[in-house]
């Protein structure tokens, strides 16, 4: 691997796992006040009520920053589950969508950066060592 390619994996991996950070204490901010301040928010829900979305949106954003760890430790599972979770924030997000159009296309957004950055960039090799390159014969 190219030290262009490897610098711009790192920074691309380090960005996502920033960003999952970031989503998951945005999705805790947002299930605390749908669970307990309902008359705050707009209730206008695909299905469900606010509660139950705002318990989804905890939980789903329990699981965001354990992955966002991972991703910054450089776990490659992390990577994989960050993609999935992101693709389940974004769907998520999706719903809620009547009640807050657009912190909800905020967030989809932020879930596409991190979606693309670990597509990208997540599952590529940390080191030479991970990689090995064919010795030359001589």
């Amino acid at each position: 691997m190219d030290a262009n390619l490897d610098a711009r994996a790192t920074g691309w991996r380090t960005f996502a796992g920033v960003l999952i950070l970031l989503v998951a204490g945005f999705n805790f901010i947002d299930a605390m006040v749908a669970i307990a301040n309902t008359h705050y928010l707009n209730s206008h829900l695909v299905f469900g009520t606010l509660v139950s979305w705002g318990w989804t949106i905890l939980i789903l954003g329990g699981i965001q920053f354990i992955v966002g760890l991972g991703v910054l430790a450089g776990q490659r599972w992390a990577a994989w589950a960050g993609i999935v979770f992101a693709t389940l924030n974004a769907i998520g997000q999706l719903l809620y969508l009547p009640s807050y159009p657009v912190w909800s296309i905020i967030i989809i957004s932020i879930d596409v950066l991190v979606i693309y950055g670990l597509a990208m960039y997540g599952a590529l090799p940390e080191t030479e060592e991970a990689a090995p390159r064919s010795q030359p014969v001589s």
